[in-house]
């Protein structure tokens, strides 16, 4: 039940973030196209925290993709300090909605996940992964992110990526 309340808080969240006003802007008097919105393909940095065990989580990523359409595989290491210090490697497998002109979506799938840390703690199982990709850096993609271990992983990360 915990578990459950924790999800529906985070998508609840995640929800809420993505469908923020945007600031006013002036009408465009030009009819010049739109910029298209950043690629979602590449490396990126990712940052963000971790319940059970509570740390603060870095991570580095690239995404691959453009030949799949709307799939992506993101070979992915997290390093979590904290309350015992991790280093996870994950290989996401996600499916992304995302729209052309404002590059704004969401994504979700799974992740083979293999995670060492002290004391002689190793363990293999999946990740579950949700998020949204919302345009918060000019000319590059960001993803705010969801992420629920199953088995002995960490329960929940919650990490904002930018696509650099």
């Amino acid at each position: 039940m915990r578990r459950f309340r924790l999800l529906a808080s985070t998508f609840a969240l995640s929800a809420a973030l993505a469908t923020t006003p945007a600031m006013a802007q002036q009408p465009k008097t030009t009819s010049e196209p739109a910029a298209p919105a950043a690629s979602s393909l590449g490396f990126g940095i990712k940052g963000g925290l971790g319940l059970n065990p509570d740390q603060f989580v870095l991570g580095l990523q690239y995404s691959l993709g453009k030949a799949l359409g709307i799939f992506r595989v993101v070979p992915v290491i997290h390093v979590g300090f904290g309350d015992i210090t991790t280093v996870d490697f994950n290989v996401d497998f996600l499916a992304r909605l995302v729209t052309k002109d404002s590059g704004f979506g969401f994504y979700g799938g799974a992740a083979p996940t293999f995670i060492t840390g002290d004391e002689g703690y190793d363990e293999f199982s999946i990740t579950l992964i949700g998020g949204v990709q919302v345009p918060i850096v000019k000319n590059h993609a960001t993803n705010i992110e969801a992420r629920f271990g199953l088995g002995n992983l960490p329960d929940f990360r919650l990490l904002l990526s930018l696509i650099l």
